[in-house]
């Protein structure tokens, strides 16, 4: 007898999602002639992924983390501003495809993704965007991260900003205070480096610096705004970065915090910390506090303006008296503080205060669930309060889905009239599965509001999502 042992098989998977948002409204013009200008938009995702390009260590083996594996991710986005106002492209990106209309091309991300090479290596090339604590960017470029004993890793990254004026650029992360100005075409590179926990359940840390400078050698071929060849040399932005994140008494307690300092300003711009109390399966309580300040480009203009930062305390108290009800309670408590300007003059009152909170419940069913809400904020700043109700009623064997949502807002600014009256809105739409992989949802929304007799918005998506596997 012979027995004949199986083939190996390996296969890369390639996956495709195109999405499609369009959306439509009518907006007011400022003064009193009152024209309404109509806003149309059609935005196009597509997204191409191909993953497991390395073959499996073992037969038995399914590409698990252990073996480490290579991926290629992929997404750009077409968008298309069309209507009776019409917001054109950037600079560059918009005179590659601004011949007819305002379309512009943008690529979100795209890079080829090693991940635990040798058991060590972690790496990512390409365009690529970054969430560190409370720092964000994006860059073309390299990130190589190396796990080292003593569950410690290594970072270290480096490329050019992305520009939202460069083709296919990425306005999304560009800071303000030089839009339109010769800095804001300059090439920036950017460098950093980090380092992180790793392979720890109960804590999460990570430290990190970035830099990003514009240095003349590169920027020679640009017309400066006073029609000078040549950029001079700067520093944009050089922050450090921190965030920690804890899961102790078998998840009961958790803490987390975060926060991004400004070296070159000298001044903390953001800060985030909070706590969550598991006291029982149902019974939870969070509470949060953040700080934060405009961040702009080091060679603006408006870093030398006096900026006040912006503070929020909250706290949350949930419950499940039920498997499928939900309780909220919250409370919420704003700090606005004054300081002694440059000329000595000192403020009537050095802290304000301005509290609220609001309430909810939620229920959670096969085929139903809804959502009841109701919040007031009042103090300094002026006054809102509101409420909305949201549900979705499954039908059609799931492939159907049916959204309705009312909501209502008050609001009244104590120093500006303008900033005073209401909205109620009425939305209506459904979410269905036309095909496996296939979705369109609409939703239309009906507005009322102390400036509009009425404002009627569609928006709808479609998307398509699908992958294949390719033997190889």
């Amino acid at each position: 007898m012979i027995a004949a042992a199986p083939d190996e098989a390996a296969a890369t998977e390639v996956r495709a999602v195109a999405r499609t948002l369009g959306e439509g409204y009518m907006v007011q013009v400022p003064g009193p002639e009152g024209q309404l200008l109509s806003r149309r938009r059609l935005v196009q995702y597509v997204n191409l992924g191909v993953y497991e390009l390395l073959p499996p260590r073992a037969p038995t083996s399914s590409g698990a983390w252990e073996d480490g594996q290579l991926r290629i991710v992929t997404s750009m986005r077409l968008r298309h501003d069309f209507g009776s106002y019409v917001r054109p492209g950037d600079d560059r990106a918009a005179r590659l495809v601004n011949a007819i209309d305002g379309r512009q091309i943008d690529v979100m991300f795209a890079y080829l993704e090693g991940e635990n090479l040798g058991n060590r290596v972690d790496f990512k090339l390409g365009r690529q965007f970054e969430f560190s604590g409370l720092d964000w960017y994006a860059f073309d470029g390299g990130w190589t991260r190396v796990r080292i004993p003593a569950h410690l890793a290594l970072e270290a990254f480096g490329g050019l900003q992305v520009d939202g004026t460069a083709v296919f650029g990425l306005p999304t992360f560009e800071l303000d205070g030089t839009q339109g100005t010769a800095a804001d075409r300059a090439f920036s590179p950017m460098f950093g480096a980090g380092v992180s926990l790793w392979g720890l359940k109960w804590i999460d840390a990570r430290v990190a610096y970035r830099r990003t400078f514009s240095p003349a050698s590169v920027n020679r071929k640009l017309v400066d705004d006073d029609g000078s060849l040549g950029l001079p040399s700067g520093v944009d932005q050089e922050v450090v970065s921190a965030s920690f994140a804890g899961n102790f008494a078998g998840g009961r307690v958790s803490p987390y915090g975060a926060l991004r300092m400004n070296l070159g300003t000298g001044r903390l711009d953001d800060v985030t910390a909070g706590l969550q109390l598991a006291f029982t399966q149902q019974h939870l309580l969070r509470a949060l506090y953040i700080r934060t300040l405009p961040i702009f480009d080091l060679d603006s203009i408006f870093n030398v303006f006096a900026l006040t930062p912006f503070e929020d305390a909250r706290l949350v108290f949930e419950a499940r008296p039920m498997p499928r009800i939900s309780l909220q309670a919250r409370g919420q408590m704003r700090f606005f503080r004054s300081e002694t300007t440059a000329l000595g003059t000192s403020p009537v009152k050095s802290l304000q205060l301005g509290a609220g909170g609001g309430a909810s419940a939620a229920y959670r069913g096969r085929r139903f669930s809804g959502r009841l809400d109701g919040y007031g904020l009042g103090g300094e700043g002026g006054t809102r309060a509101g409420g909305s109700l949201d549900t979705r009623t499954m039908v059609w064997w799931d492939r159907l889905a049916l959204d309705a949502r009312i909501y209502g807002v008050y609001y009244r600014d104590e120093v500006t009239e303008a900033r005073r009256g209401y909205s109620v809105a009425l939305q209506l739409g459904f979410n269905a599965q036309l095909w496996r992989g296939i979705h369109l949802a609409v939703l239309g929304e009906e507005m009322f509001t102390t400036f509009y007799s009425q404002a009627f918005r569609l928006f709808g998506a479609l998307t398509a999502d699908w992958s294949i596997r390719v033997r190889r």
